[in-house]
């Protein structure tokens, strides 16, 4: 089983900016989450969000994948 732990800045959670105003430059787990799941959807393959490695379509009894697993550290995404 895998855990994702959220590092949560509260200092800069305030705004979406960082010191000088510059936007933040590092996605949500919102963003992270949708780009693998694009990619699945469209039955191609998608970096894992917890390792980087190949998180792969899993499919059930239908034609559209209903889900994901990584081949290498084994996070399912459903």
């Amino acid at each position: 089983m895998t855990t994702l732990t959220l590092d949560l800045d509260f200092a800069a959670a305030a705004d979406d900016s960082v010191p000088g105003g510059a936007p933040r430059e590092r996605p949500t787990l919102d963003d992270l989450v949708v780009a693998v799941w694009e990619g699945l959807h469209a039955h191609h393959p998608a970096p894992c969000p917890i390792c980087g490695g190949t998180m792969t379509p899993r499919y059930g009894s239908g034609p559209r994948p209903v889900g994901g697993r990584c081949g290498d550290c084994g996070t399912g995404l459903v």
